[in-house]
This record gives C-alpha cells, structure tokens and sequence, in this order.
C-alpha cells in the first residue's frame, strides 16, 4: 500500500518539495537581508533604551521597506493550502472511481476500509510535514519584522502558525469528498477550491466584522491632543508593537482604542485552526461513510 500510494501521489509530493525549496531560498534571503538592516539601523539599542519610541522614524522606514518584500512570498502562499489540498485530495478517490479501478483495489486481499485508511495516513502526514516547514520557514524571515510590527495582520496570520496546515488539511478533506460525490477528478478540483475559499475562518476572525473573541478596549488620558496617536501609527497607541489596533476614537480627553492583543495570536491560532480542521474532518467522515453505500 505505501508503494501504490506514492506511486500515486509522486507529482504532488515532487510538487510539495519544489514549493518548499523555492521558498526556503526566498525566505533564506530575505530573512538575512533584513536581519542585516534591522541590526545596521541599530534597531534592537533603540527597542532596549526606549521600546521604539526614540526611533519611529527608523522602523517606520523599516516596516515600509520589508513589508512590501514579505508579500513576496506570503501572497502567493496565502492561496497554496486552497491549491495544493484541492488538487491532493479528489484523486484519492475521484481518480479510482472516475476509471473504475476501485473494482480492481478492492477486490484484492486488502479490504477497502484498510485500503482509505493507509492512503489518508500517508498523504495526511506528508501534508502535515509540508505545511509545518512552510509555516517555519515564514516564521523565521519574518522574526525580525514581528519585532516591530504584529503578527495579527492577515498574511502574517495565515502563513505563519497552525492555520497554514489545518487549512491545508481542510482543503484536502473537501477535495476527497467531492472527488467521491463527482467521480471527476477536475471537476472535483475546481469545486473543491470554491468550497474551500468559501471557508475563510481567518478573514471572518481577523479583518470581517466578528471578532472571536471580541477585542480588547483601552482608554488613554488625552488632554495634549496625543498626537500621533491613530489606528495606523508607528508605535500603537496600545504602547506594544504586537498589537493590532482596530480603531482609535476620542471620548471627552480620552482615547478609547479597541484592539487585538499580541497574546492572543496562538489564541486565535487554534479557534482557526480547530474550525479548519472540523470541517475537513467532517468531509472526510462522511466521504468514508459514502464509501461504504454507494459502492456495495
């Protein structure tokens, strides 16, 4: 079984790896790019003496200058675990059914429940790995960036924790579901995709109007005006670079600032994560339970 299913899923495993190694040389060198920039413009003295409030200048010009650099490779992977689990999972099942071959599979001395197990455990843990060092890779070149910015901001957010792989595990569970429910394996892809884009847990937490859980609010003394002080400023009004400010509105000679704290990116992390990971379980269960029925 392992022979037939890496026979099987090979171009997908050979397409996982040129993902991973063109991203490694990106993130490889953009990480010591910025490494060296953030250390030249003497960033980390700034945030020890002064936790960035003496050198806004300099980390606005920071974050202007590898932000844009980042979305170089967080873009295109913010669409991978729709792509790659899409194109995965409907030739798990799709493909056999669509060229009659389950006849043949099951028939031998390996029983159909055996058969659907091995095959989801191999292509699931190699989906695993996969999104695992993608998700390292992103954390890593974007550790000095974090420093001085949050990591709540959607590309961020998606590419660089749980999320990445439990969205992938999604899309691969929808795919093995429509691939049996279509029995064509294009088809099944493209609807397998749209279902999957349709599930966008972390837009609705993070940038929608719902918030899980809802955000934090802080009220600031704000007789001088505070300058400076908005929704999209250098140093958040919160006074740490982690947070993600929503909102900043005056009430009187205050400010309140609804905001994400920083502490709740692992937080929100496994709400995300956990749904993704429900409805691609669900795809899966029932696509084993429709196994069993329409193919007796």
């Amino acid at each position: 079984m392992i022979w037939v299913t890496w026979r099987q899923h090979r171009t997908q495993a050979a397409a996982c790896f040129a993902i991973i190694c063109v991203v490694a040389v990106l993130a490889v060198t953009l990480g010591l790019w910025m490494r060296t920039a953030f250390s030249d413009d003497g960033l980390p003295a700034c945030l020890a003496r002064s936790g960035g409030a003496d050198c806004q200048g300099k980390i606005a010009g920071f974050v202007h200058k590898f932000t844009s650099a980042t979305q170089l490779i967080s873009v295109p992977l913010l669409a991978i675990p729709g792509f790659l689990g899409a194109i995965t999972g409907p030739l798990l099942l799709g493909r056999e059914l669509e060229q009659g071959t389950w006849r043949m599979a099951w028939s031998q001395t390996v029983p159909r429940t055996r058969w659907l197990t091995t095959k989801l455990v191999l292509v699931t843990g190699g989906l695993v790995i996969f999104g695992a060092a993608i998700s390292a890779l992103v954390s890593w070149y974007q550790a000095p960036l974090d420093q001085v910015s949050t990591r709540l901001q959607l590309s961020t957010y998606v590419t660089g924790g749980l999320v990445f792989t439990c969205s992938l595990l999604c899309a691969f569970g929808i795919g093995v579901l429509t691939g049996l429910l279509l029995r064509n394996t294009i088809g099944a892809m493209v609807v397998a995709y749209i279902s999957w884009e349709i599930v966008g847990t972390p837009g609705i937490l993070l940038s929608g109007p719902l918030h899980i859980p809802g955000p934090a609010t802080m009220r600031l003394p704000c007789r001088d005006g505070c300058p400076g002080a908005s929704a999209g400023s250098v140093l958040p009004a919160t006074g740490h670079f982690g947070d993600q400010v929503l909102s900043v509105t005056r009430s009187g000679a205050q400010l309140i600032v609804s905001y994400l704290p920083a502490g709740r990116f692992w937080t929100l992390q496994f709400i995300a994560g956990g749904l993704y990971l429900l409805v691609g379980a669900a795809a899966v269960a029932c696509a084993v339970w429709l196994l069993h029925r329409r193919t007796t």
